[in-house]
């Protein structure tokens, strides 16, 4: 009974933050930016609330301990972001203080990846691949941030690294857990390099932002889930 309870409310936490997450887009395409605020908050409420369910399920305490940490750093980072849009006077200081939010996420993610086996020799080549592939998506959609183009380089290459170290833990250690991790990684590195190019490049369209979103709720909510079979 316990474990259908789990299932039901970790279910209705992913649906809760799929709908929010949709009616938030809408909302900020309509540029009703506090109604788009609360939205976003509500999705990133509902993985972290998902964080905190699953965690009970990790056996790892310090691995859960570090991912729910990193879980609520992407609800700070969402929030400052949003306000991006309701303070444009302050646009690039709201985004650096986000995407800085998200950086120490993944810091506490790649901390928590080199705990469950993680390897260097294995992630570094991957890493190497995957920021090149970066650099070139880079050049197609001609990103060009300005003062900003060097930290978001680097909040680039830290993403990509986080992958890379997910998948080479999920290499090593083969479970649904790190799988799910690595899966959500992936979805991570996509979003954060589509949202570089809606941002900051040729890439600005609702197609563009539709895909920036489903696959940053996509990687929030695997990285959850993953909880609870570590």
């Amino acid at each position: 009974m316990e474990e259908n309870l789990f299932l039901l409310i970790g279910a209705l936490l992913s649906l809760g933050c799929a709908v929010s997450a949709c009616f938030f887009l809408r909302a900020g395409w309509r540029k009703d930016y506090r109604r788009a605020f609360l939205l976003k908050s509500s999705a990133g409420i509902c993985f972290v609330l998902l964080g905190v369910l699953t965690r009970r399920f990790c056996q790892n305490e310090l691995f859960g301990l570090f991912v729910l940490a990193g879980l609520c750093l992407g609800l700070l980072g969402d929030q400052l972001l949003a306000m991006r849009y309701m303070k444009p006077e302050q646009h690039d200081r709201f985004f650096s203080l986000g995407a800085a939010a998200f950086a120490l996420g993944h810091l506490l993610y790649i901390a928590a990846l080199l705990r469950c086996g993680a390897a260097l020799s294995l992630a570094l080549p991957v890493f190497a691949l995957g920021l090149g592939a970066s650099m070139l998506f880079f050049r197609a959609e001609k990103v060009q941030a300005g003062k900003l183009q060097l930290p978001a380089v680097g909040y680039i290459a830290l993403v990509v690294f986080m992958a890379a170290a997910a998948c080479s833990a999920a290499v090593r250690g083969f479970s649904v857990g790190l799988l799910l991790f690595a899966a959500g990684g992936i979805c991570f590195a996509v979003s954060d390099n589509l949202l570089c190019a809606y941002c900051f490049g040729t890439g600005r369209s609702r197609s563009v932002d539709r895909a920036v979103h489903i696959s940053y709720y996509a990687a929030q909510l695997l990285i959850a889930w993953s909880l609870r079979f570590l």
